[in-house]
């Protein structure tokens, strides 16, 4: 799913629209009318303005009302547009999700999966776990891997074979081939998005308490039980 550019919360779309309702330098065309009005009343008798160049003033008049009423019907629309996108995105609620990220919510008991897509075979292979504070908590190598998607399964404790708390965590995963080369490895989360955050000014689903982006949104289904 590709992002949704211009997406804002009600607030910031009332913000937006006194914004660009207020004081402006630019030439409306009210003061364009007064100006043309001013000039025709203190004209010289003897040395009126020619027919062509009131013309031509008139024209830029017309054309600087054409202007402002498609200014501000593009304005209108784009208010419009985002409310729509806004509650589109509401209907992302609740559907179970695969993203490119790194990070889960570990609950503090059990197992933990987490997923990852490999572009080749590698040799070599292994996994890093980091918490919010972005301290190691676990590494293993993992060995030879396939090329495609894969699942890691982690225990939930650290070196020392301790239980995690629950919290905040990421993950990653280096390969290597048979050459020493680097193997690209996509790391990705998965679960249900519970939530959506406009705050700002761009919209972040939210997953266990995880942001996600929407342009990192690999596939989405209807949530199962």
């Amino acid at each position: 799913m590709n992002p949704l550019a211009g997406v804002y919360s009600a607030d910031q779309q009332a913000a937006l629209a006194a914004k660009n309702s207020g004081p402006t330098d630019e030439l409306g065309k009210d003061a364009f009318l007064k100006l043309l009005t001013t000039q025709l009343q203190h004209q010289d008798p003897l040395n009126p303005m020619e027919n062509a160049e009131f013309v031509a003033q008139l024209a830029q008049f017309s054309s600087l009302e054409q202007l402002q009423g498609l200014s501000d019907g593009m304005e209108s629309l784009y208010l419009v547009n985002m409310s729509m996108n806004n509650a589109a995105l509401t209907g992302l609620i609740g559907k179970d999700v695969v993203a490119t990220g790194n990070e889960f919510h570990y609950a503090g008991t059990g197992d933990e999966a987490v997923i990852y897509d490999a572009s080749a075979a590698s040799t070599t292979s292994s996994i890093t776990i980091t918490n919010a504070d972005g301290e190691v908590v676990f590494s293993k190598d993992l060995g030879p891997m396939s090329a495609g998607d894969g699942t890691y399964t982690w225990d939930g404790k650290d070196l020392e074979g301790q239980a995690c708390p629950e919290g905040d965590y990421s993950f990653a995963i280096t390969a290597t081939d048979a050459e020493g080369a680097d193997v690209d490895v996509t790391e990705q989360m998965t679960g249900r998005i519970d939530g959506m955050d406009l705050s700002s000014g761009s919209p972040l689903l939210t997953m266990d308490g995880i942001s996600i982006e929407l342009g990192s949104i690999q596939s989405l289904e209807e949530a199962t039980e």
